[in-house]
């Protein structure tokens, strides 16, 4: 009878091996795992930052003024005199923000120079919500960056009063002169309407370079006028600090309490008076009339007829009639004259550089250099 002996066993070991090569392969995938899953937060991390930043650039290109009144904004007082210095401010985004800076690379040499301030926006996306793990604090980061100029070029002034529609002078006291009253600029026409569209009474003779224009058909007059009176009336290019109606007209105190204020004034009633002085931007949409003593400093566009009465003072630049301008407008017959401007005694508009440029400021902007964007600008 054979006797039982103990015999070296390789179950276990196997057992321990297999378990040993399961675990390592087990970590492995685990560890591809997390490397994938942190690869795609973090693309998905550089797209959102690269949206954020994109879209935060485009708004300071367009609201730069608005952003630069907001807390913890640090922004140049005028692009387009400093000689150094840049704008600093954020735009905050759904799940994230971006912070942009514009920095001043050449600055404008004087106003003999005609090569407006060159600048280098960049803008640097930031996304919070990618986060690579619970405990993580890295977010991920995106910049672009474009060249711009600082843009001061807001009207062309073809005249003291330019009126597609004709104008009407009564009476010889008063003054439309087209000579620059802030001495900066080229003299420009005095009164500028299409041909025999105007009338005057009492041997007014206007002043300016030339005096009188009357040379141009109403079709040559609208193409010289640059102003984009569909896009003002119909799409709101140049949006309105006041719009009357609803609002009320800002009355003489609040102008007088700040002398910084140069509103832009949307006036929708048709045949509204101007109630006091100002300064500023009026767009009228129809017939605007401007009586007794008020005067006005800016800029006056007029969709219909304009008819001033009394003795006042408008300095800056008027154009009315610019309904002529909108799609689908009739046009009249040369010489027709029923829908002439007019101006009646004593009277003062003369042409201003200076009201012109105050009034404008807020229209200023930044204005992209084509092919100078980049992506992946450094971060310092």
């Amino acid at each position: 009878m054979r006797r039982l002996q103990n015999r070296i066993g390789f179950a276990l070991p196997l057992v321990v091996v297999f378990l040993v090569v399961l675990s390592f392969a087990l970590a492995a995938g685990l560890a591809a795992t997390a490397a994938e899953g942190s690869t795609s937060t973090a693309q998905r991390g550089q797209n959102r930052a690269y949206t954020i930043a994109e879209q935060g650039l485009q708004r300071f290109l367009v609201s730069r003024d608005s952003l630069c009144r907001q807390t913890g904004a640090s922004c140049l007082g005028d692009p387009g005199v400093a000689t150094s210095g840049f704008d600093s401010v954020q735009v905050n985004a759904t799940g994230g923000y971006a912070v942009i800076v514009s920095r001043l690379l050449r600055p404008q040499l004087g106003i003999k120079d005609t090569i407006p301030a060159l600048y280098f926006v960049r803008a640097r996306g930031v996304d919070t919500t990618s986060k690579l793990r619970g405990g993580d604090t890295t977010t991920s980061v995106r910049a672009v960056g474009l060249m711009v100029q600082w843009s001061v070029v807001t009207m062309k002034v073809t005249g003291a009063w330019t009126s597609l529609s004709g104008l009407d002078k009564q009476g010889s006291a008063g003054q439309i002169d087209g000579n620059d009253q802030c001495g900066k600029k080229p003299p420009v026409a005095g009164i500028m309407v299409p041909q025999g569209d105007y009338t005057a009474s009492g041997g007014f003779v206007p002043t300016g370079s030339p005096p009188l224009d009357t040379t141009k058909t109403l079709a040559q007059l609208d193409s010289l006028v640059t102003i984009d009176w569909n896009a003002i009336v119909n799409n709101n290019l140049l949006p309105a600090d006041y719009t009357v109606p609803p609002d009320g007209f800002p009355d003489a105190a609040w102008f007088a309490a700040d002398t910084s204020r140069w509103p832009v004034i949307r006036v929708h009633t048709n045949g509204y008076a101007l109630p006091n002085a100002g300064r500023g931007i009026i767009i009228a949409d129809s017939d605007f009339t401007i009586s007794g003593s008020n005067m006005w400093q800016g800029i006056i566009m007029i969709g219909g007829k304009l008819t001033s009465n009394g003795n006042n003072t408008t300095s800056g630049t008027t154009v009315s009639g610019l309904n002529y301008k909108l799609p689908g407008a009739i046009q009249p017959p040369p010489g027709y004259i029923n829908d002439n401007a007019t101006a009646n005694g004593t009277k003062s508009y003369v042409y201003n550089s200076c009201y012109i440029s105050r009034a404008t400021q807020r229209l200023r902007h930044y204005v992209a250099l084509a092919n100078t964007w980049i992506d992946d600008v450094p971060v310092w």
